[in-house]
């Protein structure tokens, strides 16, 4: 046994012997761990963050500019003014296109989920009409009745946005502080020729006189091709037809040149200029109802050539805002009024 391996090892031992039952352990029990009271009063629930407050700033920092764009395309759209329709919905595209693509980043509570989706359309409202409006098709009815009800859509939509906000706008960019509805410029100086009144120059050989006139300016809606079709040409839905009849006559020779010959001018060298737009004639096939169509022409001593240009315009448009210019080269280029008359 144990005791007597020791003893015999030459190891003395007193006292008892061990007692080889295992003793039970007691089972230790965690007490729950009592939460400071501190930290028990500061903790809070964690809340989602909103962009409420983007949506808004980026609200009042847009809605008068967007409003001012749409105003100013709306009034081109009247005037029927063509360039400044283009300029002006390139202008309102790329505004609204920017901030549609920022507000449908912003993540808002459900308090502002309407304000956005309402902001949201105007937005898209805007962006259609002026995606309609650009390219350089010409303007119709079509066109822009769709175009001034998209409009008038976003800018609705934009109002009730508007009234929405609950702390004036401070932001009104340059751009807009520009912004003018005037349209562009008119291209008259007041010494523009009258219908019927001749312009007198000479040829590039300063040989021969020449007299160019603008004899009438008439506004039809349709004519007809002389030809196998028989095709009724009309002009679509709010636009004309700007019938223009050209004289040019070779008054006769002088000096001591021998050449009695002149040429005519182009029919693309004469442009219709209204405001700031430019219009280049219609080409027309060679027999129509309206008549002999005019054109570039080898003319002698005492002979004539008469004749029609055609120009689509837009209904709209007012004649006595539009002059038609004549390049004949050389940097001469006599302009006449349409509206003006003898």
């Amino acid at each position: 046994n144990l005791s007597s391996s020791l003893l015999a090892g030459g190891h003395p031992f007193s006292g008892q012997l061990l007692n080889r039952t295992p003793v039970p352990t007691p089972e230790v029990i965690d007490d729950p761990a009592i939460p400071d009271e501190d930290v028990a009063e500061n903790s809070t629930p964690i809340m989602p963050e909103y962009d409420d407050d983007e949506l808004a700033g980026l609200i009042e920092n847009s809605s008068v500019s967007l409003m001012l764009l749409s105003l100013q395309n709306t009034y081109a759209l009247y005037s029927w003014d063509e360039l400044s329709v283009r300029e002006n919905a390139a202008s309102l595209h790329a505004l609204a296109k920017k901030i549609l693509d920022e507000a449908e980043g912003l993540e808002v509570s459900d308090l502002q989920e309407p304000v956005k989706a309402e902001f949201t359309r105007s937005l898209e409202s805007y962006v259609a009409a002026s995606e309609m409006l650009q390219g350089g098709a010409p303007l119709n009815k079509t066109r822009v009745d769709a175009a001034l009800d998209e409009l008038h859509r976003g800018s609705s939509s934009l109002s009730r946005v508007f009234e929405s906000l609950d702390r004036p706008v401070l932001h009104l960019p340059q751009e807009v502080v520009e912004v003018s509805f005037s349209g562009s410029g008119r291209t008259g100086t007041g010494e523009e020729l009258a219908l019927l009144q001749r312009y007198l120059y000479e040829d590039r050989s300063r040989a021969n006189d020449i007299s160019l006139m603008l004899v009438a300016a008439t506004k039809i809606s349709a004519y007809c091709r002389f030809d196998e079709s028989a095709e009724v040409v009309a002009a679509e839905p709010g636009r004309i037809f700007l019938l223009i009849e050209v004289r040019v006559t070779n008054l006769g020779h002088k000096g001591d040149s021998r050449l009695y010959k002149i040429q005519a001018p182009d029919i693309s060298a004469f442009t219709l200029h209204y405001r700031d737009n430019i219009y280049s004639p219609v080409k027309l096939a060679p027999k129509t109802s309206l008549g002999e169509p005019y054109g570039a022409a080898t003319l002698d001593r005492y002979e004539k050539k008469a004749g029609y240009i055609l120009f689509d315009l837009p209904e709209a448009l007012d004649i006595d805002e539009c002059y038609l210019r004549v390049d004949l080269g050389g940097g001469e280029i006599p302009v006449w009024a349409l509206g003006k008359r003898l």
